[in-house]
């Protein structure tokens, strides 16, 4: 399983942002566009990073699970009676 650190998130994101036209209307990237974030990531010389260095198909894997998290607090935060912000979430 590879860890990933915020750092190492940010650029993933950062670098999806940037080759967005690629990912289509629904954020499906393809195999060359996760195999460039993971080498972003990879030669990234402020990030400290753990474990093996990042491949594609963790990129692909880390980008599915953080669609997954975004779409279930959307739709909690579309619920009526319940509150979310962004810095503290559900407050729970």
């Amino acid at each position: 399983k590879a860890h990933w650190q915020d750092a190492e998130v940010d650029v993933l994101l950062h670098h999806l942002i940037e080759n967005r036209a690629s990912g289509g209307d629904g954020g499906n990237f393809s195999m060359p566009t996760y195999n460039s974030a993971a080498a972003a990531i990879n030669t990234d010389g402020t990030i400290q990073t753990i474990g093996p260095p990042k491949t594609g198909k963790m990129v692909k894997t880390k980008w599915t699970s953080l669609k997954k998290t975004f779409n279930q607090i959307e739709v909690y935060r579309n619920m009526s009676g319940f509150h979310w912000d962004n810095v503290r979430g559900a407050g729970i």
